[in-house]
């Protein structure tokens, strides 16, 4: 037994130098690892603003680039701990269905951000749908996800796979947008009356485009109301103050011409 001991502590006294170097080798790696990353992603930026690239390639390529230092650090730390990197690999290599079934959604993801950038499906800035109910501007777009601010101020982190699968609705994408309104009145009022006031309206908004193909055209028969649809195209960045200045307006003037706008109603006949 003292014999063993008396082994093992001359084993330990051996080795201690070797692991007092490797230990200090590891304090080094982590304590430089930020700053050398922060460094390799500002001469990133910079290469990439040079170049001029779209802002969400560069959020994907700052994204792509501190994955890629993370893994080359996991195998910089392992193999100063002394697990040879090939042995790693070889380990991951008979893992490799397991690996590739944990990693099917992340691979997905990475597909489909590359395909959103290869075919331009939106921009940063752009408004956009996912057709689910689910909708913001586009702010960044990492190698997994992409992200959206609402209107009102909330942050969404979409799955790029979900994107690139799915039908995108891009409200920014074109320069112009048609501003779709319908209106209710009562049956008595007189059409030429309407359709007079609308176009009025119309032709009064300077924000409408008025050389473009503009509608005002009685639209249904319900059975309290007849519908008037209005529409107008107008330049992307004017749509909700046409929206909201035709709402207002509509209401006004059909108030000052007496026109009813109806509401739902059911008339009641007794029999005697």
């Amino acid at each position: 037994m003292m014999e063993f001991l008396a082994s093992a502590k001359e084993s330990f006294m051996t080795a201690l130098p070797g692991l007092a170097i490797r230990l200090v080798v590891l304090i080094i790696i982590f304590s430089c690892a930020k700053p050398v990353l922060n460094g390799i992603l500002r001469v990133t930026r910079v290469a990439l603003r040079k170049n001029k690239v779209e802002p969400l390639l560069e959020t994907f390529t700052i994204s792509l680039v501190k994955t890629l230092y993370y893994i080359a650090a996991l195998f910089i730390v392992v193999s100063t701990i002394g697990i040879q990197a090939t042995s790693l690999v070889t380990v991951l290599g008979t893992a490799g269905i397991a690996v590739g079934l944990a990693l099917q959604g992340s691979l997905s993801n990475l597909a489909g951000g590359i395909l959103i950038l290869m075919f331009k499906q939106f921009s940063k800035g752009d408004y956009i749908s996912n057709n689910g109910g689910i909708e913001g501007t586009v702010d960044e777009i990492h190698i997994l996800y992409t992200t959206l601010n609402t209107p009102d101020n909330k942050r969404i982190v979409i799955p790029n796979g979900q994107l690139a699968n799915n039908a995108i609705i891009n409200f920014s994408k074109n320069p112009e947008r048609r501003v779709d309104l319908m209106f209710s009145v009562s049956y008595d009022t007189p059409m030429e009356k309407v359709e007079k006031i609308l176009k009025d309206i119309m032709d009064k908004n300077p924000k409408i485009l008025h050389d473009h193909n503009n509608m005002i055209k009685m639209f249904k028969h319900n059975a309290s109301s007849i519908d008037y649809i209005f529409r107008a195209w107008v330049k992307k960045e004017d749509y909700w103050d046409v929206y909201f200045e035709c709402m207002s307006e509509v209401k006004r003037v059909f108030d000052e011409n007496h026109i009813e706008i109806p509401y739902q109603k059911i008339d009641i006949y007794t029999k005697k």
